[in-house]
C-alpha cells in the first residue's frame, strides 16, 4: 500500500465481526526516512541492494514545501551529501 501523491493514505479497518472494529493508518515510510536522515546528528547507515540516488523521498505538497524551504534536499543522493557536509558519517552498503 502506497501513499497518494498528496501524502494521504487509505484508512484500513479490521477486526470484529464486520472487519471494522479497529483502524490502522499506514506509516509514512518515505517521509519517515526523510525526517530520520534530516535529523541525523552522528550516523546514517543505509543497506540495500541498490540505492537510487535520484529518488525523491517526498511527494506532492511536501515535496514543493521542501524545495521552497531549501534546508534539506528531498532527493536522497543530495540529502546524503548534505548530511555528510554537516559532519554526519554516511555509510552505504
Amino acid at each position: 500500500m502506497n501513499a497518494d501523491d498528496d501524502g494521504s493514505s487509505p484508512d484500513v479497518r479490521y477486526g470484529g465481526p464486520n472487519d471494522d472494529e479497529k483502524l490502522w493508518k499506514p506509516p509514512r515510510l518515505w517521509r519517515d526516512i526523510y525526517d530520520a536522515i534530516c535529523n541525523a546528528r552522528h550516523l546514517v547507515y543505509i543497506v540495500g541492494w541498490s540505492v537510487d540516488v535520484e529518488q525523491y523521498l517526498l511527494r506532492g505538497a511536501e515535496l514543493e514545501e521542501a524545495k521552497r524551504a531549501g534546508k534539506h534536499s528531498p532527493r536522497i543522493g543530495d540529502l546524503l551529501i548534505q548530511k555528510s557536509e554537516e559532519g554526519v558519517v554516511v555509510n552505504l552498503m
